[in-house]
């Protein structure tokens, strides 16, 4: 039977409470959950993600108290567990009661150990969480896919010299007098799986500075929290330079940053707990390099970006991860060019571009969004194409349309599809919608296929009119590009008659003709410079 890498809909989950106990000596930790499900028709099995953990008992509860319990069995190929119920349940609401066990890994994946050497020479050990794509899995039992939202409810037990985070704030910490702490955070909003984040260890916290009613904080390794204030003074104005922008309240309660010594990410957007690699967090302002400050600020800004495009609206599936990261992508680029001007961050960007340029002309470049079945093949997008091309798209429709109608549109998506998930095509009707512009059609052209375009500018014969031509660029042509197009978002800049015109243009066909009313002395085919292809202009406006 071919693997469907989706799981049955017949049993929804509404909120999962997590009690979870880690043992960083033994590297293992204890689970039990209660998930509220709704089950949609008569089943006999409940079918969920689960790998390498340990499920040793499993029951349905009823809201009077009656159990079903359920056997346990594995599927290692599609990385599910499922609970074969001792007798068929009725639709309606139920509580799953698990208990289970696994282990605190060293792959940097799931629930993974992180190390670091004291001042006193001796290695300490932090539990920390990297989720994404399908590793909350690795972790507790869920539904591990990005439209199966819930609320989640954390309690950590922990060694009672150890520092505990998750995605909310401590709603309680208790003293069990055995040497362990019980600590309970608050419930998250409506979430994925994957933006789950637990992190317990020998660590420190500076203290909260509040931005609009946010606390926000830095967590690290002690000694380091001396390295914080940078990306604490970038934090704060990304979140209100965000929450301004999208309009929307920030969607968690607290902001933490939290830096470790082993990470394979460069950081990862769990909401309000969100992880770093220490070098793209914790810097020595008074020494670090401009470029060093400007990496820090992009990473930080990236990641609060996300905590609205990505964790507040989701992708349906792994194939929409493109657009959260290009979108961070392009965020990043105009927070940090809202917090440092003189950094010129839309400048520099045209380098990044223009690497995604080089890439996107290879006969081996791909289209931005391409269908993802199983869940790990979203990992090739995780490149240049997703993150600078991506972003460099998005800036060109926004340069095109305008930057007050292009955010009109952001919000109205946001506000539609928040708390849930949509696709890509959402956000580009959304943008339609506020601007009466063709964005869907126009984008499809981009994010569907791969390549750019070269635009060839020629002088037309009554010299007051300017030929646009448009065909695929490639470093060795094929036959097909013949019969590939885009739609062009064009500004165009020209010297007129001495004075100079702009004129904005959507190139669909394969050419078109611009009058400009006078004589033509010089243009400017990619005015500002934020499309995505390339120019060649005849030899008299060259």
């Amino acid at each position: 039977m071919e693997p469907t890498y989706r799981l049955p809909r017949d049993v929804e989950p509404h909120r999962y409470e997590l009690t979870l106990t880690p043992d960083l000596e033994r590297f293992t930790f204890a689970g039990e959950e209660r998930v509220h499900v709704t089950v949609h028709e008569p089943v006999r099995q409940v079918v969920l993600n689960a790998l390498d953990l340990e499920i040793l008992e499993a029951e349905l509860v009823a809201d009077d108290g009656r159990r079903i319990p359920a056997s346990v069995s594995y599927d290692l190929d599609e990385e599910r567990a499922v609970l074969t119920l001792d007798e068929e349940v009725a639709p309606g609401e139920w509580w799953l009661h698990a208990t289970f066990t696994g282990v605190i890994a060293e792959s940097l994946r799931g629930w993974y150990r992180s190390t670091f050497t004291g001042d006193d020479g001796e290695v300490r050990t932090i539990a920390t969480t990297q989720f994404e794509a399908t590793d909350a899995r690795r972790a507790f039992p869920c539904w591990d896919e990005p439209d199966r939202k819930a609320v989640f409810s954390v309690t950590l037990i922990v060694d009672h010299d150890l520092f505990a985070v998750s995605n909310g704030p401590i709603a309680e910490d208790e003293d069990l007098g055995n040497g362990k702490r019980q600590v309970r955070f608050a419930d998250t909003m409506k979430m994925s799986t994957y933006l789950v984040a637990l992190v317990v260890g020998p660590l420190v916290a500076t203290e909260p500075l509040d931005v609009d009613g946010t606390p926000v904080r830095v967590v690290c390794v002690p000694g380091k929290d001396h390295l914080a204030d940078f990306a604490l003074e970038i934090a704060a104005h990304s979140l209100r330079y965000f929450t301004a922008y999208f309009g929307i309240p920030y969607p968690a309660e607290k902001l933490d940053l939290i830096a470790l010594p082993d990470f394979a990410m460069g950081a990862m957007e769990n909401l309000g707990a969100v992880t770093f690699r220490e070098s793209v967090l914790l810097t020595d302002r008074a020494a670090a390099s401009r470029v060093e400050l400007e990496r820090i600020a992009d990473v930080v800004a990236h990641e609060i970006a996300h905590m609205w495009f990505g964790d507040l609206v989701t992708m349906k599936w792994w194939n929409g991860i493109w657009l959260n990261e290009a979108f961070a992508t392009f965020m990043e680029i105009m927070g940090v060019d809202q917090f440092r001007p003189d950094w010129e961050r839309w400048s520099s960007f045209g380098l990044d571009r223009a690497s995604a340029l080089l890439t996107d002309g290879l006969a081996t470049t791909r289209a931005i969004e391409f269908p993802v079945e199983k869940p790990s093949e979203a990992e090739g997008m995780f490149d240049i194409l997703t993150y600078e091309k991506g972003g460099a798209v998005l800036r060109m429709l926004e340069q095109y349309l305008g930057e007050d109608r292009f955010r009109d549109g952001i919000r109205h998506y946001l506000r539609a599809h928040e708390y849930g998930n949509a696709e890509t095509t959402d956000l580009w009707d959304a943008i339609e919608e506020a601007s009466g512009e063709p964005v869907r059609a126009t984008m499809d052209s981009w994010i569907f296929q791969g390549g750019h375009p070269v635009l060839r500018v020629d002088c037309g014969e009554d010299g007051s009119s300017v030929v646009l031509r448009q065909r695929r660029f490639r470093y060795r042509a094929s036959d097909d590009d013949a019969d590939i197009r885009w739609q062009i978002p064009v500004l165009i800049r020209a010297g007129v008659d001495g004075a100079e015109q702009r004129r904005r243009l959507l190139l669909s066909d394969e050419s078109a003709t611009l009058d400009f009313g006078g004589k033509v002395a010089w243009v400017m085919a990619n005015d500002g410079a934020s499309g995505f292809y390339r120019t060649s202009y005849d030899s008299e406006l060259l």
